[in-house]
């Protein structure tokens, strides 16, 4: 009985460790990889069907969230390809707002200070 408790014990705290280490979960890296896609694929729409800011916000959160995932362990070479996958799905596509405002929901809230890191970094895109 001894050995359960401290073997339950044990397991609890491997598995807060874990969580307070920052490390994402299965769901949130693959999340963070379709928004990934989605801004990659608006930032090459054409001027007329998206709007300048959102192009630049889009080319902000592609560094941003690259740049997350690259610190949380993730190779290039599965960021790409699961980014490729949803860009090769929207292709041609209108730009989806509803998307771009789930993805702009979900990625400030698994980055911390990641809505500041993007908007500071958007401004310098076109404006200077």
């Amino acid at each position: 009985m001894k050995k359960i408790i401290i073997s339950l014990i044990f397991i609890n705290l491997i598995t807060v460790y874990s969580f307070a280490a920052g490390h994402i979960t299965k769901v949130q890296k693959e999340k963070a990889i379709e928004c990934l896609g989605h801004y990659t694929a608006s930032a090459v729409l054409p001027a007329d069907k998206v709007e300048v800011k959102d192009i630049e916000i889009a080319l902000a959160a592609s560094k941003v969230i690259r740049e997350y995932l690259n610190k949380e362990g993730i190779k290039d070479d599965e960021i790409n390809k699961g980014m490729n996958v949803y860009v090769d799905k929207v292709y041609g596509k209108p730009f989806n707002k509803q998307k771009n405002s789930e993805c702009n929901n979900s990625t400030y809230k698994l980055i911390p200070g990641s809505k500041e890191k993007i908007e500071k970094l958007s401004r310098t895109i076109y404006k200077g």
